[in-house]
């Protein structure tokens, strides 16, 4: 194998459940929770295969941060809590 064949793209356009998930730190059933409460993106269906936009995916986690945060700078119990395990 060359040296060119063995290079990834450093950017990824669309990325799959199990590396949408990996991008979290969460594991594919987690993050199937998360897509369920509207925490992630519900990602889009080309043909049979389901992808998510990694910048998305970036915003949802942005989005849980700051909410998390805000929730913790109120010193009110965090809803992610018990959620997420």
């Amino acid at each position: 194998m060359s040296h060119i064949q063995r290079l990834r793209p450093a950017f990824k356009l669309a990325v799959s459940r199990s590396t949408a998930a990996e991008m979290c730190d969460i594991s594919p059933s987690t993050f199937d929770k998360w897509v369920e409460l509207g925490w992630m993106s519900r990602g889009y269906k080309i043909g049979g295969l389901r992808r998510w936009d990694p910048e998305k995916i970036r915003g949802c986690l942005h989005t849980l941060k700051e909410t998390a945060l805000a929730i913790e700078h109120a010193n009110t119990e965090n809803p992610f809590d018990h959620a997420v395990g």
